[in-house]
């Protein structure tokens, strides 16, 4: 549960230098293939930080609520696991970003 909440923190922050990052980027010129990758790596980087800390108060919540129910930890399994798959797919598009496509790189 703390991993999850300070991973939840510190996915603010990087959403707050990715999208930094993206408005320097958007300077270069991409192609629209870059682009659309870009979107959906910021969509996703949006939706694995907001996720993440929405699961953390969900789960601090219903934990002090609930303390002896077991159904609360394989929710929170389930829903741990989902988000791991978000951040494997959003870490995947942004090494094509920058290992594939060069995005970032000088």
């Amino acid at each position: 549960m703390w991993l999850l909440g300070l991973s939840a923190a510190l996915s603010i922050f990087s959403a707050l230098t990715g999208e930094k990052e993206a408005a320097r980027a958007g300077q270069v010129g991409y192609s629209t293939e870059i682009l659309e990758i870009m979107n959906r790596h910021e969509l996703m980087g949006n939706i694995v930080t907001w996720g993440s800390i929405t699961i953390f108060l969900v789960w601090i919540y219903l934990f002090f609520k609930n303390m002896e129910d077991r159904r609360i930890d394989i929710l929170a399994l389930a829903f741990l696991t989902l988000l791991v798959g978000m951040v494997s797919f959003t870490a995947y598009l942004g090494g094509q970003l920058v290992w594939v496509h060069g995005v970032g790189t000088p």
